[in-house]
């Protein structure tokens, strides 16, 4: 796994110097837009004598099948995996190679592109530089769901971004019970529930009124609940060496737990959905350029003169 050849911690990441023999490559097969970026990352990679990995996407195959992989392989054998979308993309990715070590390089195709540093004018020239030259990469930590259903798991899930508890089409609010560590916090009743980490600080949660969790020292999480009809429930940040348990008190049909808005489970009531920072983490690619900060001030339109103090 790269992540083993790091040479030393700085504040602005991990230093990784090696050399680049296989990059992969994941893209969102319907955004027939981004392969002529996917040639030109192709045509310098086989310049370089770098491997190219595609996954097995089915209009892929025709045009590309020199470089398709079967799943096993395209995972097993990345030295760097390359993302081309949008930041729906680059979590797809994330869960495919969380606990790998393998760094992502994140080129945005999409609106808001928190997590997909490179826009795609600069993708080439520094894909090059990673190639040839050493880079840093930031971890970053996942959380764990697991859904209890009397005295049975149904299922247990790792998330990037944020876990959602909501109603789905009800207009009626919901009841959630609280316990951190097996203590009880609070029950309230509304809208749902968001549990978010450091990365996904600035999606779901920001929007419902969450805190900003700056990425860098991961220890944190969050838990938001969404429109709680008690002015006095607010969110909070939570260590990561504890854990939250949210029992759903309501008895709804349609309840549902939404993994990084892309997997969605069906709840019912005296469910138990119980949270914990996951043992896998995801490895990115950080731009050698621009900062958290910076990207903060570009997506969420901050200020952006730095010698502006009035």
């Amino acid at each position: 796994m790269l992540y083993l050849f790091i040479d030393v911690l700085s504040s602005s990441g991990l230093y990784i110097s090696v050399m680049i023999t296989k990059i992969a490559i994941n893209i969102n097969p319907d955004d027939t837009d981004s392969f002529p970026l996917l040639d030109s990352i192709i045509d310098l990679l086989d310049a370089r004598n770098v491997e190219v990995m595609l996954p097995e996407y089915g209009n892929l195959t025709s045009k590309y099948v020199q470089y398709v992989k079967d799943n096993e392989a395209f995972i097993r054998e990345a030295e760097v995996v390359a993302v081309i979308g949008g930041d729906g993309t680059f979590i797809r990715t994330a869960r495919i190679f969380s606990g790998t070590g393998t760094p992502i390089f994140g080129i945005n195709r999409g609106r808001l592109g928190f997590l997909n540093e490179f826009h795609p004018e600069e993708a080439l020239s520094f894909i090059d530089q990673l190639v040839v030259e050493k880079f840093t990469v930031s971890p970053r930590m996942m959380m764990q769901a697991s859904l209890q259903r009397g005295s049975k798991e149904i299922t247990r899930i790792d998330f990037l971004n944020d876990a959602v508890i909501t109603k789905g089409s009800f207009s009626r609010p919901i009841r959630i019970r609280l316990e951190l560590d097996d203590e009880f916090i609070s029950c309230y009743s509304g809208d749902g529930l968001i549990v978010a980490t450091a990365t996904g600080s600035t999606a779901y949660s920001l929007s419902a009124g969450g805190p900003i969790i700056v990425p860098y020292d991961e220890h944190t999480y969050i838990f938001n609940p969404i429109c709680p009809h008690m002015l006095a429930i607010r969110p909070m940040i939570i260590p990561d060496i504890m854990k939250l348990k949210a029992s759903i008190v309501s008895e709804f049909e349609n309840l549902l737990l939404t993994i990084d808005g892309q997997v969605a489970i069906e709840l019912e009531k005296n469910d138990e959905i119980r949270f914990k920072r996951s043992s896998s983490e995801v490895i990115l690619v950080n731009h050698p350029e621009r900062t958290y900060f910076d990207v903060l001030r570009q997506k969420l339109g901050w200020g952006v003169n730095r010698n502006d103090t009035g």
